[in-house]
């Protein structure tokens, strides 16, 4: 086999994407004619052995993949915060917030409420973690594969928790029809349908950058390594959780009890915080790398 049938050979082995496997395949091929008398030494010393400059590309390409993925993810999810800030603002000062059981069903608007709550914060942990990484990361040329898989996990996480909110932002903005103005359901309407497209944008690059094999090996890291103030939990995820869920509890008591001069409905919207974080850690803490 020639030297660019070895280096092809290992690209596809690595899935390496068919655009970039071609366009690499003809800067060589260019390359190496423009030195037809030294092709055989330029192979062999110059560009070195082909499976493993071809490996590689691979790790490069899966690295700056993963990195390039979570940002777009992260600029997705800002545009779906703005869309569900600016709708419920322009829906409390303009309008008034409806009660939950004004709509069409109870059903409908509960579920719509409990998405617009708890989306949002799952996305802003997936989301920004992810982001936070890749950043901290960007100078390298070649990420562990258990660490790209990590920046992957989290951009997933953050991306799918940002479709929940929106589809629960859909589903309240339908389930006021007949409640709140016309212009506000076009403005909820198109802001939802802005934000979704953003999202779909984001994961149809998440989804093709994906595919490429990356071989390097190390550790994936963890949020520890991410949050310096936080590692001397490492090790003590249980302290970590508890810490988590007790702050943003309270802050959420605090804040709703001097919003709604109430410190029931306070602690009632700060005990659900508090076990709503307790949950997601539960469920999703290893995925982002918060435990092991």
């Amino acid at each position: 086999m020639s030297w660019l049938s070895d280096f092809e050979a290992e690209l596809t082995a690595r899935a390496v994407r068919p655009a970039v496997r071609e366009r690499l395949l003809a800067e060589l091929a260019d390359h190496i004619a423009c030195e037809q008398d030294a092709a055989p030494a330029l192979a062999a010393t110059r560009l070195g052995e082909p499976r493993a400059l071809a490996g590689q590309y691979a790790d490069e390409l899966a690295s700056d993949d993963a990195r390039h993925g979570a940002w777009r993810v992260f600029a997705a999810l800002c545009a779906a915060a703005a869309a569900l800030v600016l709708s419920q603002v322009t829906l409390g000062r303009f309008v008034g917030y409806p009660g939950f059981d004004r709509g069409f069903s109870v059903a409908l608007s509960l579920p719509a409420i409990l998405a617009m709550l708890v989306g949002p914060q799952v996305a802003l942990v997936g989301g920004a973690l992810a982001a936070w990484r890749a950043i901290r990361r960007r100078r390298e040329a070649a990420l562990p594969a258990a660490e790209i898989a990590l920046v992957r996990s989290r951009a997933q996480v953050g991306l799918g928790a940002g479709m929940v909110t929106m589809a629960g932002l859909a589903l309240y903005t339908a389930n006021f029809i007949g409640v709140a103005p016309a212009w506000w359901l076009a403005l909820s309407g198109t802001l939802v349908g802005a934000a979704t497209l953003a999202l779909v944008w984001a994961r149809s690059g998440l989804a093709r950058s994906s595919g490429t094999v990356a071989l390097v090996a190390g550790p994936p890291g963890d949020i520890f390594d991410d949050i310096t103030p936080l590692r001397r939990l490492r090790g003590h995820p249980l302290a970590l959780c508890l810490g988590s869920a007790l702050t943003a509890g309270a802050v959420v008591t605090l804040a709703e009890w001097h919003a709604e001069r109430s410190l029931s409905e306070g602690l009632q919207r700060g005990i659900f915080e508090a076990l709503a974080l307790s949950i997601g850690f539960a469920a999703l803490g290893r995925t982002v790398g918060a435990r092991r």
